[in-house]
């Protein structure tokens, strides 16, 4: 009877054990499948003067991938300030009836990058000004001819880079005569609509600030629409990820180191973007031994002189945080601190001065790790 129990017990042992060992490879075996079907496609393009590459995870990453760069591109052609038949070049080189203003009809994109413009503008106090293009251009900025100009000469581009003074018309009815200029398809997917715009005779304007933020915006969505729930955007630096990793865990991206090496800081991403600008790569060394950075300051039309090597921003939208990591350099240290706890936090930034010092905000503080040993670490409240 004894012999009899112990047997029952042993088999019903050994049937629990194959079962636990049966699930365990039910489990593996699904998770070998699941990984497998976890394609991914990188693709790498030029566009807006960058260098791009878009990697995303799903059955149709490479189709999702190709929309992207055919998005990208598109853009490239209406914001452009160098392509002859883009809006801001037809913009830039328009002439007016009255030697005062003109009007030109610009595309649902353009639209709404002024419209955006013109909000980031009053609420950085003009530390954000798209219409700096012909002060940054007499730098040499924008052709490789390096050279500081008069003060005169500065003064009277000065005069031309008030941006409040651009207006948009009330919303148009696209129209067949309106569609070949405009091209109606724009719209989709948009808030704003085809318009008319008004500006200063003389006024010009570059989106180059804003222009990878957006790009990366749309691209999300791009990608969205497409299905993949994972990806990460590398557009010069302006980084953005869609979702998790695979795996499920946060995405971490390096800060660059202003000095050279390996990055100074990694932040955990997941559904953001993180947007860095500096005085340390594109500058130039004028005859009088001085450094000036492409970074303007557009209350006295020269390039920013302050203590600050770079602002980076961490947010949802690429676009805000293209604008702001300018803005928040431009302001300085005290002035961007005072910004970000006027905004109710919907953004957070990691800014390194001159004095290897960094300072971060108290969002920040579970997702950054510091990979460089800096002379003074500063949280804000």
């Amino acid at each position: 009877m004894n012999l009899f129990k112990h047997s029952a017990s042993s088999s019903r042992i050994n049937n629990e054990r194959s079962l636990a060992y049966s699930l365990i490879l039910l489990s593996f075996f699904i998770f070998f499948i699941s990984s497998c079907s976890q394609k991914s496609d990188t693709t790498s393009f030029t566009a807006m003067n960058t260098y791009m590459t878009v990697k995303s995870y799903g059955k149709k990453s490479a189709a999702a991938n190709h929309l992207v760069q055919e998005e990208v591109e598109r853009l490239e052609k209406i914001l452009s300030t160098t392509i002859e038949d883009s809006d801001i070049h037809r913009i830039n080189n328009s002439v007016s009836d009255n030697n005062q203003f003109s009007k030109i009809p610009v595309s649902p994109e353009t639209t709404y990058m002024i419209e955006k413009s013109l909000e980031l503008y009053k609420l950085t106090d003009s530390a954000f000004n798209p219409a700096l293009y012909p002060v940054i251009r007499e730098w040499g900025f924008t052709t490789g001819d390096y050279k500081v100009p008069s003060d005169e000469k500065i003064r009277q581009l000065l005069e031309l880079t008030d941006f409040s003074k651009i207006e948009i018309s009330p919303k148009l009815v696209s129209t067949p005569s309106l569609d070949s200029l405009l091209k109606a398809d724009h719209e989709k997917g948009l808030s704003s609509t085809a318009s008319i715009i008004t500006k200063p005779l003389g006024m010009q304007l570059d989106f180059g600030a804003i222009g990878k933020g957006y790009a990366g915006d749309r691209a999300i969505e791009v990608l969205k629409n497409a299905g993949v729930k994972s990806a990460l955007l590398d557009f010069g630096g302006n980084i953005q990820v869609l979702g998790t990793k695979p795996d499920g865990k946060p995405w971490t991206v390096g800060i660059k180191n202003p000095w050279g090496g390996e990055p100074v800081a990694a932040v955990k991403l997941s559904d953001a973007c993180m947007i860095t600008s500096g005085g340390y790569e594109r500058f130039f060394t004028g005859e009088d031994g001085k450094k000036y950075i492409h970074i303007f300051d557009s209350s006295t039309g020269r390039p920013v002189e302050n203590d600050l090597e770079s602002v980076t921003i961490v947010c949802r939208e690429g676009l805000y945080g293209d604008a702001l990591s300018t803005s928040l350099f431009v302001m300085g240290l005290d002035k961007a601190i005072d910004f970000w706890k006027s905004r109710d936090r919907d953004f957070d930034f990691v800014i390194i001065s001159k004095d290897k010092s960094i300072v971060y905000t108290a969002p920040l503080e579970n997702s950054i790790s510091l990979l460089f040993d800096f002379d003074k670490v500063q949280v804000v409240e």
